[in-house]
């Protein structure tokens, strides 16, 4: 199945949150997007994992705890379905067992404020999208800074 890249905007990071608890999802979904990436909430790893394989997503932000499958399992499908996909992984439970941590790229206690998170997908997505473009290169950004200061 082909990833549907048709809805996308080209100039944003694409994240999907996923939590068991609707709500959870929701507000990480619209905190995201208020810091202007275009977010998607999803309260079931199952329909994450049909979201992921469909979509292109730059980075989910995963519950560990879920029912259908947790949220390490869930970061496993993920790299495999989109290896560039960046994955964070959230949870009330500190004492993950390491090789939960495998497929995620970063692990933010849910006990922190959402500033922790926010600084984790910074961090993990580079700030300027145009950068990460097919074919944008440095020469180009220096051309075009060159014809907007001749104007």
């Amino acid at each position: 199945m082909a990833r549907n890249e048709s809805k996308r905007s080209r100039y944003r990071y694409r994240v999907l949150c996923v939590d068991n608890d609707e709500f959870g999802a929701y507000v990480e979904a619209t905190i995201l997007r208020r810091e202007g990436y275009e977010a998607l909430a999803c309260s079931d790893a199952l329909e994450a994992a049909a979201i992921a394989r469909a979509e292109e997503i730059d980075l989910a932000v995963l519950s560990y705890g879920m029912s259908a499958m947790n949220g390490a399992e869930l970061a496993a499908f993920c790299k495999a379905a989109n290896p560039d996909m960046k994955v964070i992984l959230i949870s009330e439970w500190l004492d993950i067992p390491r090789r939960e941590l495998a497929f995620a790229d970063l692990f933010v206690p849910k006990s922190d404020d959402m500033q922790a998170l926010l600084a984790g997908v910074e961090a993990l997505l580079p700030q300027n999208r145009m950068h990460t473009l097919p074919g944008f290169r440095d020469g180009y950004n220096t051309e075009i800074t060159k014809i907007r200061t001749e104007n």
